[in-house]
């Protein structure tokens, strides 16, 4: 008796679970069509990267695609939905443009012009800062020097003061090296000012390890490049063994009310202004929380005519940027 109790009881389930089973056609979704092809895009496994493990540093473009404009409308975007991505904002600056810059290279050219024997060395040293990554990519390779002609076929060279050009300069020695000499962390490593990055995506596509660092804020940063003493020579092309000062800049705010022994307003809290709001810094991943404050990478200085030119001869000048990028 017992054992036909339990296989009626059995059926009985089998039975009534069966009426529960949802017909296919009848599926009803809690999420949009839309939403679930993008999970199952996320859930596929990645293609694999093949990632240049010889690279000293990233393009920009290599970092566009997770800092630059976002698609979907959810990263890079601040309280009121204005695009503040990175990239685009970069873009249309004096950095990003500097080995493109029109003036720069006229002045060069008439350096090289005037002193034919010291041409090699001259453009040696402009380019340390005009283009920074393929400069010493060349010469951290063995290069003895980096022409203007060595960075007209150089793509990374061509980058300008790009992502890896500030984001890669090590702690040790900040604000100690000018003229050029700038010492980049050649571990593969990206720093920022954020704890806890989220580092997979970088390292799985670009190759690079972001790590937090309060360097990143120093005015330090700047001074390899905004403090260029340069050698004088004679009429004759002979050295003097004098030096000249082409700019100051970080010494001028080394000893003004906003230097380290002032009010220490660092060279990033103007021209990197600062907003409160919590932006999600990186596209693609619709996990990720805001992060504040974030860092406009506007980049704004007194070099407005520059700019203005830029703008008006982007095509002629190689120039990627948008015109309205440069408003």
């Amino acid at each position: 008796m017992l054992r036909q109790w339990l296989l009626f009881a059995l059926l009985a389930f089998v039975v009534f679970s069966a009426a529960f089973l949802p017909i296919q056609k009848d599926r009803q979704y809690y999420h949009s069509e839309a939403e679930r092809a993008f999970f199952a895009q996320m859930a596929a496994a990645p293609p694999p990267v093949v990632v240049d493990s010889t690279q000293l540093f990233p393009a920009a473009s290599d970092c566009s695609g997770c800092h630059g404009h976002d698609p979907n409308g959810y990263a890079l975007l601040d309280l009121d939905g204005n695009d503040v991505n990175i990239f685009d904002d970069w873009r249309a600056t004096m950095m990003a443009n500097s080995a493109k810059d029109p003036f720069w290279r006229a002045k060069v050219s008439h350096e090289v012009l005037v002193n034919p024997a010291h041409a090699d060395e001259l453009q040696t040293v402009c380019t340390s800062c005009h283009a920074p990554m393929g400069h010493y990519t060349a010469i951290l390779r063995g290069a003895d020097h980096y022409t203007i002609d060595d960075l007209l076929v150089d793509t990374i060279g061509l980058d300008g003061v790009s992502c890896g050009a500030c984001h890669q300069i090590s702690a040790e020695q900040l604000g100690d090296l000018h003229s050029g000499q700038i010492n980049f962390d050649t571990n593969r490593v990206v720093y920022g000012p954020y704890d806890l990055p989220f580092a997979a995506p970088m390292i799985q596509y670009v190759g690079f390890e972001p790590l937090q660092s309060d360097h990143i804020g120093d005015a330090g940063l700047c001074a390899s490049c905004h403090s260029l003493l340069t050698g004088t020579v004679d009429l004759a092309g002979q050295p003097t063994g004098q030096t000249f000062v082409e700019q100051a800049t970080y010494h001028e705010w080394l000893n003004s009310d906003y230097g380290e022994d002032g009010n220490n307003v660092t060279c990033q809290n103007c021209h990197i202004p600062q907003i409160k709001d919590p932006v999600v810094i990186s596209a693609n991943y619709l996990f990720l929380e805001g992060r504040s404050p974030y860092g406009l990478h506007e980049m704004v200085g007194g070099n407005t005519f520059m700019l203005q030119l830029m703008k008006e001869n982007r095509e002629a000048l190689g120039i990627d940027a948008e015109e309205e990028q440069f408003d």
